[in-house]
């Protein structure tokens, strides 16, 4: 049996019934399961390739089924996005390492994906977009222009991030590490 299947948000409002077509939804693989002594389950998933949905399927599965479409990026410039990336990856380190800062973690850095693609997606969850902003994130077919929002977006923050964290820091009696470019 499979350990994948496609979640959709539908758009707010929307009973899930008359999700209609051209929503966009991506595949999510189980990657771990937490069974509960009631019966429940926690699970676990990680995204995976897009879709866009066409159609509910009536086969008479306890479980919705649908027909859907591929769904992914279009071609942009390679090196606008690799440079793009560039940036938006330093400037998640820093927002990170001013985020450990601030909740008193310890430890490495979470791995930034190097490819563009995944660095965009990855990125805009570790941001706790909210909900518009994160379909906005799925739904987009250009890796750059996800990357050009991110680096927007981090920048708007960044400051009184690091400042924050500078403060917190110092008022913990700690040295604060060394934020700006270059020093994560």
């Amino acid at each position: 049996s499979t350990r994948a299947f496609g979640l959709i948000m539908p758009p707010a409002g929307t009973p899930e019934n008359d999700l209609p077509a051209g929503r966009i939804g991506c595949l999510a693989q189980i990657s771990a399961v937490d069974l509960l002594p009631d019966g429940r389950a926690n699970i676990v998933v990680t995204g995976g390739e897009r879709f866009r949905f066409e159609t509910y399927l009536d086969i008479g599965t306890p479980y919705r089924m649908g027909h859907v479409s591929e769904y992914g990026d279009l071609p942009d410039d390679p090196t606008q996005a690799i440079s793009t990336a560039d940036r938006v990856q330093e400037l998640a380190r820093r927002a990170i390492v001013a985020s450990m800062v601030l909740q008193d973690v310890q430890g490495d850095l979470p791995h930034l994906p190097d490819d563009p693609g995944a660095l965009s997606f990855h990125v805009a969850h570790m941001l706790h977009a909210d909900i518009d902003m994160q379909y906005e994130m799925l739904a987009g077919r250009s890796t750059l222009t996800r990357l050009q929002q991110l680096e927007v977006t981090i920048r708007a923050g960044l400051a009184d991030l690091e400042d924050a964290a500078d403060r917190h820091a110092r008022e913990r009696g700690n040295t604060p590490p060394p934020f700006g470019p270059g020093t994560t």
